[in-house]
């Protein structure tokens, strides 16, 4: 759970700026790669993760322009790619204007559970580092770059 607005915002930022590498690395084709018709493909995987910060900023009551839970998904892997980084950017401008050290203890409504507005806070960056690398195998299947995340890929060597 995060208690520091400041350790929040550093993390989010970083983890927002690999997926967002990841997502300038796909392509169209590459949309449809999954594991097995019983999986999700790439651009759901993809789409998911950018709902997923809208969604999860507004569980903490962060008003924002972006996707969010039940948005249509783009077309194209530069369109999602570019509703990822907009979200990004109009949510991290949100949550620098409203999170405090204070309210990250405010208890808010997660799926009918109450969390701390720090705990949801945290959750929002494992999911998206969860489902990130998800992405990296779909994407090594695709044959596409892998960009380094937490240390060099061998697609940087």
């Amino acid at each position: 759970m995060y208690t520091s607005k400041e350790v929040f915002i550093k993390d989010y930022e970083r983890e927002a700026k690999l997926t967002l590498s990841c997502f300038k690395e796909l392509n169209d084709e590459a949309l449809e790669q999954a594991v097995s018709e019983k999986d999700r493909t790439l651009g759901e995987i993809a789409w998911y993760i950018t709902q997923s910060l809208g969604g999860f900023a507004s569980l903490t009551g962060e008003t924002f322009e972006g996707a969010s839970f039940g948005s249509e998904r783009p077309e194209t892997a530069e369109e999602i790619a570019q509703a990822y980084e907009t979200t990004y950017q109009n949510v991290l401008a949100s949550y620098q204007s409203s999170v405090t050290d204070d309210n990250l203890s405010d208890e808010v409504d997660f799926f009918g559970t109450p969390m701390p507005k720090g705990g949801i806070l945290h959750a929002a960056n494992t999911h998206q580092v969860h489902h990130r690398g998800q992405m990296s195998v779909l994407m090594r299947q695709a044959d596409l770059h892998i960009p380094s995340i937490y240390g060099s890929s061998r697609d940087d060597q």
